[in-house]
């Protein structure tokens, strides 16, 4: 949600008209994030948010991102809910680019993450699985377990430089997700990016929302209840939390359970990767500020040892 095209207070004016949420009383750019351009409305009948998006999604993508969060907020999911223009669009040009306006969710990330937190986010996640098993539209993860090595073929050259024998195991964890992966277990289109700074928790400590589904697409419930693991877990008694969480809502199979270990491996493989392409491309004098690889390394090598 970094700021990469620059809005005038004129240019918003102008395009409220297009609108009917009333007039622009003042905005903010959302400085946090690394994908889109993000700014705070405040109009005379409310708080929205407007997105501009950049080159990374593909604009074939852009309709599955809305409509999903259109069919979640349609079934109880707090999510920011695409409000349409006086055209009837979602998707509205501004400045030569793509654009939505949503609604704006109260709450705040949490600044500590407890076993309370771990059961509510558990609970919100299968509900959302629950509630996008009937959504009509797919797409197919770009960062998914078979996309991972074409991602891994970009830099790797790279790393002999950065970090001795790194590739090697790299390599051979690929082999072993390659080898081990199941396509055949529950999915749906799902989150895949449920960190700490995309939900929301209210006063009364229960999550107020979900925010950031531009890395969606469909794949395995197990993978992204893994994700999770791997973002908001960091010992037995948030893992217990966060599992029973969920299950308060829908039950695992034995299979999923069967195939969590192999799951986790991979969610953590994605995010040293993705990390990894960052921290080699991401220009320096860029305002995002790159996350480090390591933290997924360590991940990666204690869920691979108790596989």
């Amino acid at each position: 949600m970094a700021v990469y095209t620059k809005v005038t207070r004129e240019e918003i004016t102008s395009h409220l008209r297009k609108y009917s949420i009333g007039e622009l009383v003042d905005f903010k750019e959302i400085l946090e994030g690394i994908d889109n351009s993000n700014f705070i409305l405040e109009t005379n009948q409310g708080k929205f948010i407007l997105t501009i998006f950049e080159s990374r999604l593909a604009k074939k993508d852009l309709p599955f991102f809305i409509n999903l969060k259109l069919h979640l907020a349609e079934n109880e999911i707090s999510c920011p809910r695409p409000i349409l223009s006086n055209k009837g669009s979602v998707l509205v040009d501004l400045k030569e680019k793509k654009s939505a306006i949503v609604t704006f969710l109260s709450g705040k990330a949490v600044e500590k993450i407890t076993t309370n937190s771990c059961f509510e986010v558990g609970k919100i996640l299968a509900k959302l699985h629950l509630a996008a098993a009937d959504f009509s539209m797919s797409r197919k993860n770009d960062l998914g377990i078979f996309s991972l090595r074409p991602l891994f073929s970009k830099f790797e050259r790279l790393l002999d430089d950065y970090q001795k024998d790194l590739r090697e195991e790299i390599l051979e964890n690929l082999d072993f997700l390659e080898k081990c992966w199941r396509l055949d277990l529950p999915s749906a289109a799902v989150h895949l990016d449920l960190f700490c700074d995309n939900v929301f928790f209210g006063e009364d400590e229960k999550v107020s929302g979900i925010i950031d589904f531009y890395f969606a697409a469909n794949d395995a419930l197990i993978y992204d209840f893994a994700i999770a693991v791997t973002a908001w877990v960091d010992g037995e008694e948030k893992f217990a939390a966060l599992f029973q969480g969920y299950e308060t809502v829908r039950k695992f199979s034995e299979e999923e359970k069967d195939f969590l270990k192999i799951a986790l491996v991979g969610a953590a493989m994605r995010f040293l990767l993705t990390r990894l392409h960052d921290m080699f491309f991401t220009p320096k004098d860029s305002f995002v500020t790159v996350k480090d690889p390591q933290e997924y390394l360590e991940k990666l090598r204690f869920f691979k040892s108790h596989t």
